[in-house]
């Protein structure tokens, strides 16, 4: 399936928008940036890239708009985009919560085509410096597909993460909000306990950190004001909390009492394995919002979206 998508704008161009707007002209797309920090904008414009002085300017002609902004400005970026979209164009975002962008785009832009999207890639570094357009390559991109989601513009942006290599994992927003709860969120909670707590040991102990410390702790590099908009406003991350705690207290307890951490460490080694290497098989789907959702819910994704004769098909994986 052609997504036919001629020129897209990328307003934003940290570490996975600078990543976007690299990917979109190594496809042979026509991409344009936009960024409020000049430096950024500068940088991008350096290395070769087109970028507009404005989110208007950027948004003209455009028939794919990413929104790639932190999400406190999400708001503004959409009401700075009302009366400058070119008819039929599509908008979406790469925000880890989707039900806020979703609240912030409806009240903005109402009427306009938007799909929550969300790409699982990126490293602790941000900024236009640490994109590249490989960043994406086999990686996770959750797309929301809500009641009122245009199913065929959901297939268009589909198709296009296919084309450049992630893999498109359709979801409601309260489902995605709640899974990366537990595996966006929660890790970086505990990242940041784990370097205090680490801290508070004293010297010592930092000289001797080693590799579990500094890979337990490497998320905690991530700069502050971001990680607060991957965890503030979840309503799904206390009880992630909670469960994480409800381990450590049991941990915690069987030391005190002489005991070991042996089911806690044979529960958790048998998790991870177990994700590791999880088996996966292909199936074809039909272009039907409700099927598409539940897909995504057991873990699956898809693989390409195909147009013949008597309609959509599409292909896909999910765990056996």
């Amino acid at each position: 399936m052609s997504t036919g998508f001629a020129r897209v704008a990328v307003l934003g161009l940290g570490l996975i928008g600078g990543s976007i707007l690299q990917t979109v002209r190594h496809a042979g797309i026509a991409g344009v940036g936009y960024d409020v920090d000049v430096a950024a904008l500068e940088a991008a414009s350096s290395d070769g890239f087109a970028v507009a002085p404005s989110t208007a300017a950027a948004a003209r002609g455009a028939d794919l708009i990413v929104l790639a902004m932190p999400l406190p400005a999400v708001r503004d970026a959409a009401a700075a985009l009302r009366g400058h979209l070119s008819p039929g164009a599509i908008v979406t975002d790469v925000g880890t919560l989707k039900q806020p962008v979703v609240d912030a785009v409806r009240a903005e832009l109402p009427g306009v085509s938007f799909v929550g999207g969300h790409p699982l890639a990126g490293v602790e570094d941000t900024g236009w410096p640490a994109a590249r357009p490989a960043m994406f390559r086999d990686a996770s991109w959750s797309l929301v597909l809500e009641a009122d989601t245009d199913l065929d513009d959901w297939l268009r942006l589909a198709s296009f993460v296919c084309d450049i290599g992630a893999r498109p994992v359709p979801t409601t927003a309260a489902d995605q909000d709640a899974a990366v709860a537990r595996v966006i969120g929660l890790p970086h909670v505990l990242a940041e306990a784990l370097a205090l707590t680490g801290l508070a040991g004293g010297p010592l102990g930092l000289t001797l950190a080693a590799g579990s410390y500094m890979s337990g702790s490497r998320v905690a590099r991530t700069r502050p004001e971001l990680v607060t908009t991957w965890c503030d406003g979840n309503p799904a991350l206390p009880t992630a909390l909670d469960d994480a705690i409800s381990y450590l207290v049991e941990a915690r307890d069987a030391l005190r009492s002489g005991g070991s951490v042996l089911s806690l460490a044979d529960a958790g080694h048998a998790a991870r394995i177990n994700w590791e290497h999880r088996q996966v098989e292909p199936v074809e789907l039909r272009a039907d919002a409700a099927a598409l959702v539940a897909h995504g819910r057991c873990g699956g994704w898809i693989t390409a979206v195909l147009q013949e004769p008597d309609g959509v098909r599409l292909l896909g994986m999910r765990p056996v």
